[in-house]
């Protein structure tokens, strides 16, 4: 027994309009996915353009890279503070947006040569040793926390960092 044995034209039309009407919608959707998927590579080709590129954060890059002791008494009284905190609060964000899963896994492998080599250094890890337990003491977040607990999370930068307020690294801020 045919099933469209009792169709009228208007069945048919209705029925010819609804498989357009899917074709169309399908044929939206992979056009949708296409322009997220490009969307979300540009962002990232944004952030690593910016990350490798730009002059005052390869500037900050360098000297996290290649002086480990760049945090000294003299920091805090000079234009580099400035430019240091610029650049992390770059790297924050990054991390922030990882968290999130703003940025993927994938997409975050990408930077993350780079963040676990800042999260690495010596001075880095004082300075938001200094930071944080400040901010403790102000009763404040630490303004880099993403930061931090990314390179606690990947056993980079020590647990006791949170707790120890003592001596861990050397006290440069009044807290």
């Amino acid at each position: 027994m045919c099933i469209f044995k009792n169709w009228t034209i208007d069945n048919f039309l209705t029925l010819f309009s609804m498989i357009l009407m899917s074709i169309g919608g399908t044929f939206a959707l992979i056009q949708w996915i296409s322009s997220k998927k490009l969307r979300r590579a540009e962002f990232i080709d944004q952030i690593i353009n910016k990350l490798r590129f730009n002059k005052e954060i390869q500037k900050v890059m360098y000297l996290i890279e290649y002086d480990p002791n760049w945090y000294s008494e003299k920091f805090h009284r000079s234009e580099l503070e400035n430019q240091v905190d610029k650049f992390l609060s770059y790297i924050d964000y990054i991390c922030y947006l990882y968290f999130l899963r703003n940025i993927s896994n994938n997409e975050f492998r990408i930077l993350k040569y780079d963040i676990n080599r800042i999260c690495i250094s010596p001075s880095v890890q004082a300075y938001l040793w200094n930071l944080y337990h400040f901010s403790r003491r102000m009763n404040a977040d630490c303004s880099f926390l993403h930061l931090i607990e990314y390179g606690i999370k990947n056993k980079i930068i020590k647990k006791e960092f949170i707790d120890n307020d003592k001596d861990l690294y050397r006290k440069l801020l009044n807290f």
